[in-house]
């Protein structure tokens, strides 16, 4: 009930927390907070994702480079040359041409020019021309005024959009005035179009209106315009924030803007560019009968653009790709979108806003109820590697712009907000956990307690554990040789050295019991292996002791020795004590007898006694011989002990030789053959003077040889003392 209940607290604090960070989230976006921070984030996707080769290979550019400027002198130049221009690009088959440079004033060479460019237009008849939408009271970009409406009474048919509607919708950009080309090369283009660009915010031009009000007139932007014979139909129609033109539909913005798919920039040829320069030069050929500069088949069905690009000739414009493009290029791009039906739609608002709902609350609930920071922060990066790349499929798939500035910083500030939260909550109580258990218990099992805090609290449960208790032989006599200080020293190195096994063996140190070790194995954390591995560190703790007595022998300390008793049964484990200080340890009999088998080492003169449990559960994996069947103080049923030799195939051959023969012994003493017995731990004691068991036996055998036991006498050895 206690952890349905935590879990509760934990899931209602994460929809709490991540629940008010999107809806912070909502309230910025609303402010418009977030759009540049979006605007960039979309930039983003065009710098690493744009596919250059999606663009149309049939729009192409004749560019005024620096190159024609050399060739055929300063900017500006006569119109006749774009005339001879013209009359090259429709011999060599263009489709389209479409110039992006302003004749709003005669030429002021000579009005002639005028003449020979508009006869070219006009037998050329696919040529579209740009001019320029201004508000009444507004600053002419050149020397002459703009043209006002009144002027036209009646907009030209070449000029107007063909708006199915009888008016054009107010929500579209509305101007007062505009500026065209003159009446002659208006009237000799085949159409023209507006080439105004509103950038972003950030001065950034990543859209464009295809659409304009003029009084009571449409106007079309220059690529929709263009787009619109292409396309074959002489009408447009506006419903719903789409644009229709012939079988290309377009999306707009709020503002009626048309996003656009940018598929690359000029400085990496996405559309093919050549140079005026180039053209004019091949016209001449052509007049003269010699084989052309340019082969005339690189314009054939092509789309034609025309326009400035050398330096000082023409406006910059920042665009996603490019901090310095000329204007032309959105155009083309526009063009190019229109014509192939591909375009950048913005998802719908309520799509963002849930999808931002929904990385919050998955943020904070995976923080809150995950377990271990590492997995944390690689669920939650994978949260939102996953959401980066639902954005860009939908990017480069779809053409769907979805926020990611603002889905990704709410993750963000989501978890930096559940993380303070917990810090704060119970962030507490785990350090507090962590401060008392660290100290002795190994990292992972702390980790398996941080992991269900609530099952640490007063009271406990009964399982199967392993209990270690170790003591040093002769502690009495050691002290009293060494002066206080030293003593604190020396001790304090051997239980930092034994602690330190029992941790690497995942035990947990319960309480050092003056110059005694209590541990625990198979606590907190249940663990199948906790005999085994408690037999392990008593192992390891006596080859460790064995090395610090060498290291002391030669510093002059005492030698210190060690008893290690080690029992497995059924315990009650958790905390004990009062509400207001717990101590987290093991109650039952299985305790008292580890405790037993610690002292009993002295009688046997061994060094790690095991009980009957810990060597059923750990005989696979750990070399043991049989002691004795002993009944210790207090407790009335007889166990069988074990001696702890060495991990499981590493004792010594000499050692095997010993236990052999004790073990002979042994089962002739059981058999009352107390002559054979003898005989037997004799031999053992050969091999081994120092083996305590063999020289007890043998004391035995030799007694009852000469005074049998009793009949009825069970073999049990009564332990007196502790």
């Amino acid at each position: 009930m206690d952890t349905a209940n935590r879990l509760r607290k934990k899931w209602f604090m994460g929809t709490l927390v991540g629940g008010a960070v999107c809806l912070l989230a909502w309230l910025l976006q609303w402010a418009g907070a977030m759009t540049i921070a979006e605007l960039k984030a979309l930039d983003h996707r065009f710098h690493h994702y744009a596919d250059a080769t999606k663009a149309g290979r049939d729009i192409v550019l004749v560019a005024i480079d620096d190159a024609s400027l050399e060739a055929y002198g300063r900017w500006p130049w006569s119109r006749d040359r774009h005339g001879y221009v013209v009359n090259f690009l429709k011999r060599a088959g263009a489709k389209v041409i479409v110039f992006d440079l302003i004749f709003s004033e005669p030429d002021t060479a000579d009005e002639q020019f005028d003449q020979v460019f508009a006869e070219e237009m006009l037998a050329a008849g696919n040529v579209y021309l740009p001019f320029l939408l201004e508000q009444a009271g507004s600053t002419a970009p050149s020397s002459g005024s703009p043209e006002p409406l009144a002027s036209f009474p009646a907009l030209p048919s070449n000029v107007t959009a063909g708006l199915s509607e009888d008016n054009p919708p107010a929500s579209l950009p509305t101007f007062s005035s505009l500026r065209l080309p003159t009446p002659l090369l208006a009237q000799a283009a085949r159409g023209v179009g507006y080439i105004n660009l509103t950038p972003d915010q950030d001065g950034t031009t990543r859209r464009l209106p295809p659409l304009a009000r003029v009084g009571g007139d449409a106007v079309l932007q220059l690529a929709a315009r263009v787009a619109r014979d292409v396309l074959q139909t002489d009408r447009v129609a506006l419903n719903d924030r789409r644009l229709q033109i012939g079988s290309a539909t377009i999306p707009l913005t709020v503002g009626n803007a048309m996003l656009i798919d940018w598929h690359g920039s000029l400085d990496d040829r996405t559309y093919p560019m050549y140079s005026m320069g180039a053209v004019l030069h091949s016209f001449t050929d052509l007049q003269q009968g010699k084989p052309p500069l340019l082969d005339p088949t690189l314009f054939k069905d092509k789309i034609v653009f025309i326009a400035a690009t050398a330096a000082g000739t023409y406006d910059l414009r920042v665009t996603p790709l490019s901090p310095i493009a000329p204007g032309v290029l959105i155009h083309m791009s526009a063009l190019d979108n229109i014509l192939r039906n591909r375009y950048l739609r913005p998802s719908p608002a309520w799509v963002d806003s849930a999808l931002t709902l929904v990385l919050c609350l998955a943020t904070a609930w995976a923080f809150i109820l995950i377990s271990g920071h590492a997995t944390k922060l690689l669920v939650i990066a994978g949260m939102a590697g996953a959401y980066y790349a639902l954005a860009v499929h939908a990017f480069t798939s779809h053409g769907l712009w979805l926020d990611l500035a603002l889905p990704l910083g709410a993750l963000a500030v989501t978890f930096a907000a559940t993380a303070t939260v917990e810090y704060l909550t119970e962030g507490r109580q785990r350090r507090q956990l962590r401060a008392v258990f660290d100290k002795y218990m190994a990292a992972d099992v702390v980790d398996e307690i941080m992991k269900n805090p609530e099952r640490i609290r007063l009271g406990g449960e009964k399982k199967e554990l392993t209990v270690f208790f170790s003591d040093i032989a002769g502690f009495t006599s050691i002290s009293e040789k060494l002066d206080p200080e030293s003593l604190v020293v020396l001790l304090n190195k051997y239980l930092s050295a034994m602690t330190d096994i029992i941790l690497k063996h995942r035990g947990n140190v319960n309480k050092y019991l003056g110059d005694g070790i209590m541990a625990i194995f198979g606590a907190p954390r249940g663990d199948p292996q906790h005999a085994s591995l408690a037999c392990y560190a008593a192992l390891d703790s006596q080859m460790e002791l064995a090395k610090l007595r060498e290291q002391w022998k030669k510093e002059g300390h005492p030698e210190i020795s060690a008893r290690i008793g080690v029992n497995s049964g059924p315990l009650v484990v958790g905390n004990m004590g009062s509400q207001r200080r717990l101590e987290y340890t093991v109650m039952g009999d299985s305790v008292n007898l580890a405790s037993r088998l610690e002292g009993a080492n002295k009688y046997y003169d061994t060094l790690i006694l095991l009980g009957p449990r810990t060597y059923e559960l750990a005989r696979q994996d750990v070399e043991a011989r049989e002691v004795d069947l002993m009944r210790v103080k207090g407790k009335h049923e007889p166990v069988v002990v074990y001696e702890l030799l060495a991990r499981k195939g590493a004792l010594p051959s000499h050692k095997q030789l010993v236990v052999g023969a004790y073990l002979e012994g042994l089962k002739s003493y059981k058999h009352r053959d107390y002559k054979q017995a003898a005989a037997k731990f004799e031999a053992a004691l050969k091999l081994d003077p120092s083996d305590g068991p063999s020289r007890i036996y043998l004391q035995r055998a030799q007694e009852f040889l000469d005074s049998p036991p009793p009949p009825d006498w069970d073999g049990v050895y009564e332990l007196k003392s502790k």
